[in-house]
């Protein structure tokens, strides 16, 4: 059986992957839903049905932040169409480190094709940034494109420099430069939100992720806000995640601005992105160079044939340091939560006596 099965979920990204997961006994077309949103303690979905609201189970909300539903998770509903019951295995799954907890990640959206970075030509312009994005982006199997935004704002010359560093980063990275405001550029991004794709907006506040879903729609459908002048930051605008679908039969989500961006377990992104650093690196004199004035190292040496940025090696180091930081912080994290599950057993026994006696 195929997703053909399915014509109208196919419309909201459904395919073999989700498909294949479903008992023998197979659901019917508007038990399955799609999450547009997330609210507190209700869930907006969307399906065969259309749209609608929906409770939030007593016992995911107390569950591991993984196993909550997120935007873009697939659900299947009980026998009365009201009530989720299954979370469907997650084809992708884009995370970053909670910012107020260092142990946590924070979901950001679920079953993507594509995670639209977006950053503006002026002072939002930050190649050390992008590079976080795209270790996400390679790290969970989703296809990065750079949308460097505000193209009437900067001279042609200024646009293509900036593009030109930005392609830099990593061989065969898309990247297009808009003016969100007109379709006639926004355009150019229809082919990774075709019908049945999934693409999100990531960025800063302020870079026009709204202006775009906006574009990319032919109306308003969530506020837009300036810049300050005196910075060039941005202010929220977008206040929650939500999935919206296109008139071509894509799917888009606008996602909050993040303040800072913090990277969760990310080896393999890291390694992906500066892949020519490490290449680079096997021909250090030690295998354990830091890179960072060690003798006999390549990577100082490429630095200073023009081969490669030293930015880039900063960065790259201070990625690295950050996740053994964190790796760090999760054993501390652990150690202490079992010290204090011993001290917590301790206290109840103790109580529990004194109880007894005073009874």
């Amino acid at each position: 059986m195929t997703s053909t099965n399915y014509p109208h979920l196919a419309e909201l990204g459904w395919n073999d992957f989700f498909e294949n997961q479903l008992d023998d006994e197979r659901p019917a077309e508007n038990a399955i839903v799609r999450v547009c949103s997330v609210h507190s303690m209700v869930l907006f979905v969307m399906g065969a049905e259309g749209k609608r609201q929906l409770a939030i189970p007593g016992n995911w909300l107390s569950s591991d932040p993984e196993d909550r539903p997120t935007v873009g998770d697939w659900l299947i509903l009980d026998e009365t169409g009201q009530w989720p019951v299954r979370i469907l295995k997650r084809q992708t799954l884009v995370t970053r480190r909670a910012p107020s907890d260092i142990t946590s990640v924070q979901l950001v959206a679920a079953n993507l094709d594509t995670l639209f970075i977006v950053t503006s030509l002026n002072d939002d312009f930050n190649l050390s940034r992008l590079e976080r994005y795209l270790a996400i982006a390679y790290e969970y199997g989703v296809t990065p494109v750079v949308v460097l935004s505000k193209r009437d704002l900067v001279t042609a010359e200024h646009a293509e420099d900036c593009a030109a560093q930005v392609r830099a980063l990593h061989d065969g990275l898309d990247v297009v430069v808009v003016n969100a405001l007109t379709i006639d550029t926004v355009s150019a991004l229809f082919p990774w939100v075709e019908k049945g794709m999934t693409a999100t907006l990531v960025g800063s506040s302020g870079v026009g992720k709204s202006t775009l879903v906006n574009t990319l729609s032919g109306e308003e459908r969530t506020p837009t806000g300036a810049i300050r002048d005196s910075d060039s930051k941005g202010r929220h605008t977008t206040s929650s995640r939500t999935l919206y679908t296109l008139p071509n039969g894509g799917l888009i989500m606008d996602v909050p601005g993040f303040r800072e961006l913090r990277l969760p377990s990310c080896e393999h992104g890291i390694a992906k992105v500066f892949a020519d650093i490490i290449e680079i690196g096997l021909h250090c004199g030690f295998t354990d160079c830091l890179h960072d004035g060690e003798p006999d190292c390549a990577v100082e040496k490429a630095v200073k044939d023009g081969r490669i940025t030293r930015r880039r090696v900063d960065n790259y180091r201070k990625l690295l340091k950050e996740q053994a930081a964190q790796d760090d912080e999760k054993q501390q994290a652990k150690i202490y939560a079992r010290q204090r599950r011993v001290a917590d057993r301790v206290a109840g026994k103790t109580s529990g006596k004194k109880q007894r006696r005073r009874r």
